[in-house]
């Protein structure tokens, strides 16, 4: 990262170079394991080299304005202007709506059980230039080192750690979204965490059979 900082002109121009001649690819990223909130588990965390970081951040700037008016009104995580606060008011106002019997479902391993071939059918439904579905497939199956071992994921799973993870989640789990409000159900999701909200038991029950993949 330092010496990124130090020489992130020509760094910069390094990348644009690749970028115009094809040849840019990134590099594998560094697995670390933390201490999951609550419990003993641990979650993986990815931490790509900087560069990358940096090539994921622009690539969020291109894809986020296309698909985030069209990402559901009850999803809140990761997006411009919302966060966990503005979840946890929608989730007081169903309850003042008397939304009473509610289902909190956490997706166990989300972000590394996304299939690419289904994540980029949805990207390239809004998406035709083939440089971006390319370097948005390169960053899915990008490598892994964990210890003194590496790895590249080929079917499932996005990026942890990246910039671009988020977005991906979020498009991934789009459809769903829309499909509950389709059916006139009530839900508030944050990420891979959803708590769909229901007037009587019955109906709670119904809900948490939707939420199962």
């Amino acid at each position: 990262m330092r010496h990124f900082e130090r020489a992130a002109e020509a760094e910069l121009a390094r990348l644009h170079e690749q970028f115009r001649a094809g040849t840019y690819g990134p590099q594998p990223g560094r697995r670390a394991w933390i201490a999951k909130p609550g419990s003993r588990e641990q979650r993986p965390l990815g931490i790509p080299a900087v560069r990358d970081r940096n090539v994921q951040g622009a690539l969020r700037h291109v894809l986020e304005p296309i698909f985030e008016t069209e990402f559901a009104e009850h999803s809140y995580g990761f997006r411009p202007g919302r966060g966990a606060k503005d979840a946890l008011r929608r989730v007081d106002a169903l309850l003042k709506a008397g939304h009473v019997w509610g289902v909190d479902a956490d997706l166990k391993s989300y972000f590394d059980t996304i299939p690419h071939d289904r994540l980029l059918a949805f990207v390239k439904t809004r998406v035709a230039d083939g440089r971006v579905l390319t370097l948005g497939e390169s960053y899915l199956r990008a490598g892994v080192l964990e210890e003194s071992k590496g790895w590249r994921p080929t079917e499932w799973g996005t990026p942890q750690g990246g910039g671009i993870r988020p977005l991906l989640a979020n498009l991934y789990l789009n459809p769903r979204d829309h499909q509950m409000e389709q059916a006139g159900d009530e839900m508030v999701r944050y990420a891979d965490d959803c708590v769909p909200r229901a007037r009587d038991k019955l109906m709670r029950l119904a809900r948490a059979q939707l939420h199962n993949r």
